[in-house]
């Protein structure tokens, strides 16, 4: 069988076998196994092959499924299969013993086997919008016949309808996109109807940066609202990480005044180790007062045996009293990463801090090799950081 670097240009050309009912095979050079087939018809497939009898599983057809996301998807297979499992005899097994025919049934097995591998809170912005949005106009339709234009009819009455919500849109489509592809893993669907339906809506980025006056006027905000809501925030603006795994901070996660964050809280799924500052250490001698221990350092005042939640109503709040009428708090992390930038940290180094994949430059390769965890780089933005931010509240710049 011929063996080739496959390339979305090279499938694109492939011509078919002149033979009726001959096909030919390309395996790809990057994911040992994945193989490209075209058919006489045309027809043009990803699967993957494994084991001493070249045991054949069909990732899917070629136009629905991107090269990127034939080659993640053969990398998890591989995974499995290293881990002792079978992927092809899985997949049998669950398309006997499996009843899904429409889409609520897709949307139940969805819920029940992907969605528990997610964050909590995504967890429930993704049941929210499949029980709001994607069952009441697509739940009876069997799984097969679910057609493109049934997906944009849904996506435009979203985006343009009586409430036009264009973002509301673009997360339904992702959310539908990744039912189907669940689908076709569990072999229950055969294509992907979502897959070239462009987003139908503008998403601007925001790049809203506060400056130094706002940094000071919304310190002294959280230092008005109550606990643990006023610790919290003010963390957030101390150490640049994201709301959702501040939030689920304990005090056994620190350690000679090192958090450590752990992968299955962080979105990068891998664990973040971070040197506190002396300011974050100021705040965390603040918690230890609560009256009302917990596991958590910003627990809930109403469950102390759980972190605090829902803080878009506090962050009303900040708004309306700092008069910072735009606020949000991820703005707190851009605006981290705004000044450490100014103040000379490297891209690097800022990468690691926010534990950002993209920024720190790793790639596959070096996030299995690189061991060199910048904890001293980090220590050192950080500080550089926190003493610009400690002028800027005191206010003797």
């Amino acid at each position: 069988m011929p063996k080739k670097k496959l390339t979305s240009a090279f499938i694109t050309k492939s011509k078919p076998p002149v033979k009726k009912g001959a096909r030919i095979e390309f395996y790809d050079t990057v994911v040992e196994g994945l193989v490209l087939r075209v058919t006489s018809t045309g027809y043009k497939s990803y699967s993957l092959r494994y084991g001493d009898d070249g045991i054949r599983y069909t990732i899917g057809k070629a136009d629905d499924i991107s090269l990127s996301d034939a080659r993640d998807f053969a990398r998890d297979l591989r995974f499995k299969i290293r881990q002792g499992e079978d992927p092809q005899a899985e997949k049998v097994k669950a398309r006997r013993s499996t009843k899904a025919s429409t889409v609520s049934d897709l949307a139940e097995m969805y819920k029940k086997r992907h969605l528990p591998n997610l964050k909590e809170s995504t967890l429930k912005d993704y049941t929210r919008r499949i029980d709001n949005f994607i069952l009441p106009s697509l739940g009876k339709l069997p799984i097969k016949e679910v057609e493109r234009y049934h997906v944009i009819e849904l996506l435009e009455d979203i985006a343009e309808g009586d409430s036009p919500a264009p973002i509301q849109s673009n997360r339904v489509r992702a959310i539908l996109s990744s039912m189907f592809s669940f689908g076709i893993n569990r072999g229950i669907a055969d294509s992907n109807p979502v897959q070239h339906i462009k987003p139908l809506g503008k998403e601007n980025t925001r790049k809203r940066v506060y400056t130094e006056a706002e940094i000071k006027k919304l310190w002294e905000t959280f230092e008005a609202i109550h606990e643990p809501f006023s610790s919290l925030f003010k963390m957030l603006l101390i150490c640049g990480q994201r709301a959702g795994e501040t939030r689920l901070m304990k005090w056994e996660d620190i350690t000679d005044n090192v958090w450590t964050i752990p992968a299955e809280n962080t979105k990068a799924k891998r664990v973040q180790v971070l040197p506190l500052p002396d300011l974050a250490l100021k705040v965390l001698s603040n918690r230890k007062e609560d009256p009302q221990p917990s596991d958590y350092v910003f627990a809930s005042t109403v469950n102390p045996n759980e972190p605090i939640n829902w803080l878009q109503k506090v962050a009303g709040d900040v708004r309306t009293k700092s008069e910072i009428t735009d606020f949000r708090l991820h703005d707190l992390r851009r605006t981290v990463a705004t000044y450490m930038a100014e103040l000379g940290v490297d891209r690097t180094t800022l990468g690691k801090v926010l534990n950002h994949k993209g920024l720190a430059g790793d790639t596959q390769v070096t996030a299995v090799y690189d061991r060199h965890d910048y904890i001293d780089e980090k220590k050192q933005a950080l500080q550089i950081w926190n003493i610009k931010l400690k002028q800027v509240i005191d206010g003797t710049i």
